[in-house]
């Protein structure tokens, strides 16, 4: 009976010792990279319904909060970039207004990856977009992205200020 227990008792501490290691692994070696903060975002459009999109790349000013791995924020849209070198600059009373939800989905032998689902309020109504990103560092997200408007759809960047 002493040796079940000393078993017993040993496979308690290598659990609990185990358990500890993951924990350091997670929190100092590999931890969650904080996006909260101001990004430039680019939006390049590579397929639409609309022809006045294509060729045209959608930039706004993004504010991110994370908690955990929950994001929240909101953002403008500051100007259009036509490939041909000419710009639509919004007035910041003219600029469209952005609502951004999201998740940090952390993994460890790949990318890491950021999804979100943005509302864009816009002058006629509300267009919906959503964002699928790889984290390639703490400072730029890179991915794909997909929206209601003239069922559009491209590439997308975000770089941290």
């Amino acid at each position: 009976m002493h040796s079940f227990f000393m078993e017993l008792i040993a496979n308690v501490v290598s659990g609990l010792i185990f358990a500890f290691i993951l924990f350091l692994f997670k929190e100092y070696l590999f931890p969650m990279m904080q996006i909260t903060g101001e990004w430039e975002t680019t939006l390049v459009i590579a397929k639409t319904l609309f022809a006045p999109y294509q060729d045209v790349d959608f930039q706004y000013k993004v504010h991110l909060l994370q908690n955990g791995n929950r994001i929240r924020g909101s953002g403008e849209r500051i100007k259009d970039l036509k490939r041909d070198g000419t710009e639509t600059v919004y007035e910041p009373g003219q600029r469209i207004k952005i609502k951004i939800e999201g998740y940090y989905e952390k993994k460890y032998l790949r990318k890491s990856k950021v999804f979100f689902n943005v509302i864009e309020l816009g002058n006629e109504r509300e267009i919906r977009l959503t964002f699928f990103m790889e984290v390639k560092n703490s400072k730029f997200l890179k991915g794909t992205f997909t929206t209601t408007a003239s069922d559009s759809s491209g590439t997308i960047e975000m770089r941290k200020k």
